[in-house]
C-alpha cells in the first residue's frame, strides 16, 4: 500500500511539472505588419485592435531554423530563373516601461530582392532566447517584390505579451514565394549580423518604475509607531531639561533652597 501511495505521488508530481512546462511554453504575442513605404498605415494604432495570439514554443531541434528542413507544397512548381536574397533587415526596440533595457515591443524591418522579374512572396519571422529552439509568431501577408526595389521593404511591429523571459534574442526571417515549393531566403538577426544585442521581454515582466520611496517612507514611518516613538523621546528630553534647570536654580545663591537657609545667610538687622 506504501509503495503504491508513493507511485501515485510521483505520477502527480510529475504531471504537474508537465504542466507547468507546457504553460511556461505557452507564448502570447500580436504583430501586425504592411510595406515600409506606405505611410497611410499607422502599425502601433492596427496593433492595439489585434488579439493576442498563443502558441507552444516550437520543440524542433535547434538547427530548423535556417531552412534544414524546408515545407513543400503540393502542385507548386519552381521557377528555377529566380534568385531571392534578404539584402537589409534591421530589428529596433521599441518599448521599455520599467528601464531595465529590455523591451516588448519590437519592429523587425527587411529588404527581399528577386534576381528576375516580380514574386509573390510572404514571410516567417521567429524568435529564439539565448540558443533556445525557434519559436514562430508571426506569417505575413502576401506581398510582391520588384527587383532589387528599395519600395517593396516590408516591416512587422510586435508586441510580446507572456511567455517571454527577459533575455538575448535572436530573430529569424524566412521567405517564402508562391512560384516556389521550397523556403527561398533566410536571414537570422542577432548581435552578430546587426552589432547591437536584441533584450526582450514581455509585457507582463516590463511594468512601468514609479518611485514611491518618500511615500513609503512616510507610511512606513507613521505606520509602524516610529514617530510615536520621537514624539515620547522628545517629551523626555524635555522633562529631564526642566529637572535640570530646577536643580542649577536651587543651587544659587539668589534663589535658597529652604526658609532655614534665608534666616541664615540673610539675618535680621
Amino acid at each position: 500500500m506504501k509503495t503504491i501511495t508513493i507511485a501515485l505521488l510521483s505520477a502527480l508530481l510529475l504531471g504537474a511539472g508537465s504542466i507547468a512546462n507546457a504553460a511556461d511554453e505557452l507564448q502570447t504575442s500580436r504583430s501586425a505588419g504592411k510595406l515600409r513605404i506606405d505611410q497611410a498605415t499607422d502599425l502601433s494604432a492596427v496593433l492595439k485592435q489585434r488579439e493576442a495570439v498563443s502558441r507552444v514554443a516550437a520543440k524542433e531541434p535547434e538547427n530548423y531554423a535556417a531552412g534544414t528542413a524546408a515545407q513543400l507544397f503540393d502542385g507548386v512548381a519552381n521557377r528555377y530563373d529566380q534568385l531571392f536574397e534578404i539584402y537589409e533587415a534591421d530589428v529596433q526596440l521599441l518599448s521599455d516601461l520599467d528601464g531595465d533595457g529590455f523591451h516588448h515591443a519590437i519592429n523587425v524591418f527587411f529588404d527581399v530582392d528577386v534576381s528576375v522579374d516580380s514574386a509573390r512572396v510572404y514571410a516567417k519571422l521567429y524568435l529564439s532566447r539565448e540558443g533556445a529552439p525557434w519559436s514562430q509568431y508571426f506569417t505575413t501577408d502576401l506581398f510582391t517584390i520588384h527587383g532589387d526595389d528599395f519600395s517593396d521593404a516590408y516591416e512587422v511591429e510586435t508586441e510580446l505579451m507572456e511567455g517571454y523571459a527577459p533575455g538575448y534574442y535572436a530573430v529569424l526571417v524566412e521567405i517564402y514565394s508562391l512560384d516556389h515549393a521550397y523556403m527561398v531566403a533566410s536571414a537570422v538577426l542577432d548581435h552578430h549580423s546587426l552589432g547591437k544585442d536584441v533584450m526582450i521581454e514581455d509585457l507582463s515582466r516590463d511594468e512601468p518604475y514609479i518611485d514611491s520611496s518618500s511615500e513609503y517612507y512616510e507610511e512606513y514611518y507613521y505606520s509602524s509607531g516610529a514617530g510615536s516613538v520621537a514624539t515620547l523621546l522628545l517629551f523626555f528630553l524635555i522633562i529631564q531639561f526642566v529637572i535640570a534647570a530646577r536643580g542649577s536654580l536651587a543651587l544659587s545663591p539668589l534663589f535658597p533652597r529652604n526658609d532655614g537657609d534665608y534666616k541664615k545667610n540673610y539675618k535680621t538687622p
